[in-house]
């Protein structure tokens, strides 16, 4: 595929979901199963628009209690205009592989919730099959205990990234088993992401999922508190085991202001990103994340996340290792099917340690000390409850010290993709 003709038919997508979505904001009569336009709605109460879904469109219909199926098929395509050679975005990038349609993720979860007052006993399996399989396995369990490929093939694999059970209700509960972390803001589900494309914190700054056991306590309508002790980092079974602290604060004004803070720290071991292998050396690993949200009007939102991680003895020279960076979110709610999103975002890797955790036959593979900066604009359209389409562009460039550079197979410092994808929920 040309450059010119990948450009001209991802522009031909945006306009048309751009006049749609002008032409649903501009009437107010919204496609069918679409909710109630909320323009009235005051601007310090920022409680709308709401995109929850109904329950009713789903193929397995949620239940009040006992036990409960969902989950959903995420596909797409993303187009690289470098049309790099080996077809992949650069150091891994979540949808990694260009100028091809990938089923990302063929998800299912089986559940039973915690009741909302007293007591009992509840649980969560999830199911992962697809591209993004990848950053969802665990090292002892789907992966082997040196970190090595176990029964996943290089680009579809199956994956448990959750399986745990609960006791308490609602407001207080223990979970014990295997769950997603509580760091960061962009997350493995499809779902709980804005764009289509990750962000590079979410790639290569911390943690997926742990194993080990959580405190998850809501003191009141506005604090939350989440505490405990897991296995490190995506790990059941490692060469050496370790426990490691991770603890989670978050406030949740009434008028939409929210905040958090988490920390993980313990012993994990040095690995040199470009290789994927770990070194002989098991020393402390710490990071942390602060997010802000702030309702800037009841349509705009706008979200704040600064990260930093360290690892000792970690850097290439034996010191330690060290990487941070910013990412930025805003948000413009059209309607109740349409939403806009921007999000800019700068990842410094310090020693050249983390960007570069590639399937093997990515070429893409470092050490990349240096900057790297990532600019994304896209739009959410949900014509129904039970569907959503997320079209993207977007551009990343490196500033930095690397023998080759990190985009189109080492030719180039920059690159510009454009994608889309979409989201059937069951």
């Amino acid at each position: 595929m040309t450059r010119t003709r990948l450009i001209s038919t991802w522009c031909l997508v945006l306009l048309a979901s751009t006049c749609l979505a002008s032409n649903a904001f501009a009437s107010d009569r919204f496609e069918a199963g679409c909710l109630e336009d909320c323009s009235q709605c005051g601007a310090t109460v920022c409680s709308c628009p709401d995109y929850s879904f109904c329950d009713q469109a789903y193929l397995f219909p949620q239940k009040d209690c006992g036990f409960n199926l969902r989950g959903w098929i995420d596909a797409g395509f993303i187009g690289n205009v470098s049309d790099p050679g080996s077809k992949f975005n650069g150091p891994y990038n979540g949808v990694d592989r260009s100028n091809e349609v990938m089923l990302n993720q063929f998800y299912l979860i089986g559940e039973r919730a915690l009741p909302q007052y007293g007591w009992g006993m509840g649980g969560r399996v999830d199911v992962l099959y697809g591209e993004d399989y990848f950053l969802a396995e665990s090292t002892g369990f789907e992966r082997r205990q040196t970190g090595a490929a176990h029964w996943n093939p290089e680009y579809y694999g199956v994956a448990f990234p959750q399986a745990y059970i609960d006791f308490g209700n609602q407001d207080l509960s223990l979970q014990l088993g295997h769950f997603y972390s509580i760091m960061g803001y962009e997350g493995v589900m499809a779902p709980d992401n804005f764009f289509y494309s990750k962000s590079y914190s979410y790639q290569f700054a911390g943690p997926f999922q742990h194993w080990g056991g959580q405190v998850n306590y809501n003191l009141n309508e506005s604090w939350s508190v989440q505490l405990g002790l897991v296995n490190g980092w995506d790990a059941l079974d490692r060469v050496s085991d370790d426990l490691s602290f991770i603890g989670k604060i978050k406030y949740e004004g009434p008028t939409g202001i929210w905040s958090s803070f988490a920390v993980l720290t313990g012993k994990e071991y040095n690995n040199q990103a470009n290789l994927n292998l770990p070194r002989n050396d098991f020393e402390n690993r710490t990071r942390y994340s602060w997010l802000v949200g702030l309702p800037l009007t009841c349509r705009l939102e706008y979200v704040f996340h600064h990260w930093l991680g360290a690892q000792q003895d970690g850097a290439l020279d034996g010191g330690t290792a060290y990487w941070y960076g910013i990412d930025q979110y805003l948000y413009y709610s059209i309607n109740n099917c349409w939403k806009l999103g921007a999000r800019f975002e700068w990842f410094r890797d310090d020693d050249g340690t983390r960007v570069g955790l590639n399937r093997p036959n990515n070429p893409n593979n470092g050490p990349y000390v240096g900057d790297f900066y990532s600019l994304a604009l896209g739009l959410n359209w949900k014509p129904r409850t039970n569907l959503m389409v997320r079209p993207e562009i977007r551009c990343d460039w490196f500033d930095g010290d690397a023998v080759v550079d990190p985009f189109d197979d080492g030719a180039d410092s920059s690159q510009l993709m454009l994608g889309i994808d979409a989201i059937l929920f069951y």
